[in-house]
């Protein structure tokens, strides 16, 4: 079996086994050619540093070519310049201490179709614990691990952590209109990863907002708007009314009446029913009957129904 390794330095290591010879490897520096090897499976070295990433597109530039759309240039450029420290922001990062970079996988699955999704992209995050951070604030006590998402942060604060894989994920419900959504089905193991996926992960994550440049536009624009709920000359608008409006179709076509109950209440309670148990009987036992589903989607089971009240708005 041939095994590629990245390691400190960008520097890229080809073991090669020869079917006559399997005992002893042909061992190969391919750190020039890594764009011929991006559909490969690689092995993080211990010691790989998150900025050893952005050094193997200077020994490869033509790997620009196939990651040119996630700012690529623009990304490595801002590295070339080399690390900076992290700097305080006023958010919960700012007392922590990040240990490392860590891609995962977030697998999903939808049970009703059985069809499997997000399975060849990596997410990145930094790990760390938390040092000093008021519990009433954000709910976290001194010393918990956290993970936080780096999509706003300058890549120069990132280069000198170390990058690792986390093998261990979790496979999540994928349906929409399952009472689970996004809730855990099992948790599986996938430590092999390819050289592009491994690249793309970091790519996705840190050019998310786009270049560096527009990212700190976007981290102003946050600031801009943070200071107006704080001054409270902010305009809101309640995420009641928001999904009132989208929701009326569905409650149009598959209820007689609400009773007076609100349509955010009766979506809740909608999202509550177990996926095989019938709408309307639970919905007489939580509204006392003032809620009332037309005759031909009583007998529907939750995830059915849900599903057919969410098209009903398209």
């Amino acid at each position: 079996m041939n095994t590629l390794t990245l390691g400190p330095g960008a520097t890229l290591i080809s073991r090669d086994f020869h079917p006559h010879d399997a005992d002893e490897p042909v061992v190969r520096d391919v750190t020039e050619s890594a764009v011929e090897y991006l559909f490969e499976p690689v092995t993080l070295h211990p010691d790989l540093k998150l900025g050893d990433v952005f050094k193997l597109f200077e020994a490869c530039p033509e790997l620009h070519a196939a990651f040119r759309r996630n700012w690529s240039m623009n990304l490595c450029e801002e590295a070339r310049k080399g690390p900076v420290p992290r700097q305080k922001r006023g958010d919960p990062a700012e007392n922590a201490g990040i240990e490392y970079m860590e891609l995962y996988w977030s697998w999903a699955l939808d049970t009703d179709t059985k069809t499997y999704h997000a399975v060849h992209r990596l997410n990145l995050h930094g790990v760390g614990r938390v040092l000093d951070v008021d519990d009433a604030t954000y709910g976290y006590k001194a010393g918990t691990r956290i993970r936080w998402s780096v999509s706003l942060t300058p890549v120069r604060e990132l280069l000198e952590l170390p990058l690792r894989l986390c093998a261990e994920l979790t496979l999540t419900e994928d349906d929409l209109d399952a009472k689970g959504y996004g809730v855990s089905i099992a948790t599986v193991r996938c430590a092999e990863v390819l050289l592009g996926q491994v690249i793309q992960g970091i790519f996705d994550e840190l050019a998310f907002h786009g270049s560096p440049q527009a990212q700190f536009e976007v981290m102003d624009e946050l600031k801009a708007q943070l200071a107006e709920v704080k001054a409270g000359t902010a305009a809101m608008t309640s995420a009641d009314d928001l999904f009132e409006e989208s929701d009326r179709p569905g409650f149009d076509a598959l209820f007689e009446t609400l009773g007076g109950v609100r349509t955010t209440e009766v979506s809740r309670a909608m999202r509550d029913i177990e996926d095989d148990m019938p709408v309307g009987a639970a919905l007489d036992r939580a509204f006392e009957g003032k809620v009332v589903v037309k005759m031909q989607f009583r007998d529907r089971p939750g995830r059915e129904f849900r599903k057919l009240f969410r098209v009903a708005g398209r």
